[in-house]
């Protein structure tokens, strides 16, 4: 049933980035019960949950015919752009400081959808598996397994600290390859070097040549620069939710 409700919505979603727009009106019957209510834990009130639903609608209507958008799984699409669109709110009316994290005290207890858990599981994986085979079997054993990183040094036969830079190394390639599992593949040749290299280029991992050609790119393609600022916004989600470790000095 899922399968099909999800082909339904992926035909709606490529209709409006052709052109039919009134498509997107049947996206928004389909999915607005779960959006107010997934808005309704999120801020608490009905009021508040109408305002953050119909600004995530038309962010992700202006995706869509941009040429950016979701590809799969509409409905996990908008409840992270809800949960993206609050956290700015949060920031802009200085409720939170724009440089502390958002901690799990400030939301309500219960603000996971199905959807959304098992698209972000599924992504999570994937961008585990394109990893080295080395980086993969440290942040399985420390991450999965919660082995010690002594434990995991006896094991593979480092010292503590170089498992610490191996883990730090391997928990930002992660971030990056996690990352860029949202961006939707490059349609046309010359958008492909740009769009493979965005999640990289958000977190200052491209070579100087690289990045000057991706960010000339940008300048001149609406399209990249939509998907470009879906990574950011992603990006600047996982800072306030995921705070980023130090290795340890080797």
């Amino acid at each position: 049933m899922d399968g099909e409700v999800h082909d339904i919505e992926f035909g709606l979603v490529e209709a409006v980035r052709s052109g039919n727009r009134s498509a997107f009106s049947e996206l928004y019957r389909r999915n607005f019960a779960a959006a107010h209510g997934f808005a309704c834990k999120l801020t608490g009130t009905a009021q508040g949950a109408d305002d953050l639903v119909a600004e995530a609608f038309v962010k992700v209507f202006t995706r869509i015919i941009a040429g950016g958008g979701p590809t799969s799984m509409f409905r996990a699409y908008l409840l992270t752009t809800i949960r993206t669109t609050y956290y700015k709110q949060l920031a802009r009316e200085r409720m939170v400081d724009r440089y502390a994290e958002v901690t799990d005290s400030m939301l309500p207890a219960d603000d996971s959808d199905p959807f959304t858990d098992r698209l972000e599981a599924q992504l999570a994986m994937k961008a585990l598996g394109s990893l080295p085979e080395r980086w993969r079997t440290v942040l399985v054993l420390l991450e999965l397994e919660r082995l010690t990183t002594a434990a995991v040094a006896d094991l593979l036969g480092l010292r503590a600290n170089a498992v610490a830079a191996l883990a730090f190394r391997a928990r930002e390639a992660l971030r990056v390859a996690y990352v860029q599992m949202h961006v939707k593949a490059a349609a046309e040749d010359v958008c492909r070097e740009s769009v493979n290299n965005l999640a990289a280029l958000f977190c200052g991992r491209l070579t100087r040549g690289r990045r000057d050609r991706v960010r000339e790119h940008l300048r001149t393609c609406d399209a990249c620069a939509s998907a470009a600022t879906e990574v950011s916004e992603l990006l600047a989600q996982l800072a306030r939710r995921v705070p980023r470790t130090r290795p340890l000095a080797a």
